[in-house]
């Protein structure tokens, strides 16, 4: 009898304890919008926040991801409690048995809509920021290059290299905004293709499933 009652329990209990990993670490400090020094940095400095907005906005995709499926696997998991209690009789041993497993997915649920919001607000901060970024880099010029020209004054462009690997997390942009839709968000290491378009910091790149899009030149290298 005992272990009739046990094994259901186990099941709701581990129902309980992923609501509890939904609930996620404290929260990092606050991402600010714009920072005092701003206006000073280095086009370098400039591309390298826009690319850790660029992480940053990946890493919290990431995390929405993993607590929307944190929560599935503890409704999941109570529910096949609550089934094999039923099956061995001790639902009706234990009457406070399915009011408990309705808590653990109602806690599963809370704490991945709270981290969801979390990570939600974190990305809209980082586009805007991203944006002012990109606004400063603009209005200092720092993606006006020489022309290079032949004797016969033909600009010669830069060959796009043929491919590139991704140097961090990064959404796929519909358009060269940073608060343009994501069309696929890409891991480290992927590789893309470059099409040869540029708008600023922005180029255009096709991945290995068809996809077309613009992201961060800071975000690639070379393969």
């Amino acid at each position: 009898m005992t272990k009739s009652i046990t094994t259901p329990l186990a099941a709701i209990l581990a129902g309980l304890a992923l609501a509890a990993a939904a609930q996620g670490s404290a929260q990092a400090q606050a991402l600010q919008v714009s920072q005092a020094g701003d206006a000073q940095l280095s086009c370098e400095q400039l591309q390298a926040e826009v690319a850790r907005m660029d992480q940053m906005m990946g890493a919290s995709n990431t995390a929405i991801s993993g607590a929307e499926g944190q929560s599935r696997m503890a409704q999941s998991g109570a529910a096949l409690g609550l089934n094999a209690a039923m099956r061995s009789g001790a639902l009706a041993r234990m009457p406070g048995l399915g009011m408990f497993a309705n808590a653990a997915v109602s806690a599963a649920r809370a704490s991945a809509e709270a981290k969801v919001a979390r990570e939600g607000e974190q990305i809209a901060i980082a586009q805007q920021r991203r944006a002012i970024m990109n606004g400063v880099y603009q209005g200092k010029a720092c993606g006006t290059q020489a022309t290079v020209t032949t004797v016969s004054t033909r600009t010669v462009p830069a060959a796009a290299p043929s491919s590139l690997s991704l140097k961090g997390d990064v959404g796929l942009k519909a358009t060269a905004s940073p608060s343009a839709a994501v069309v696929r968000a890409m891991t480290a290491g992927t590789a893309v293709y470059p099409t040869g378009q540029r708008n600023g910091v922005w180029i255009e790149v096709d991945d290995e499933q068809g996809n077309r899009g613009w992201i961060s030149s800071a975000m690639a290298v070379q393969r």
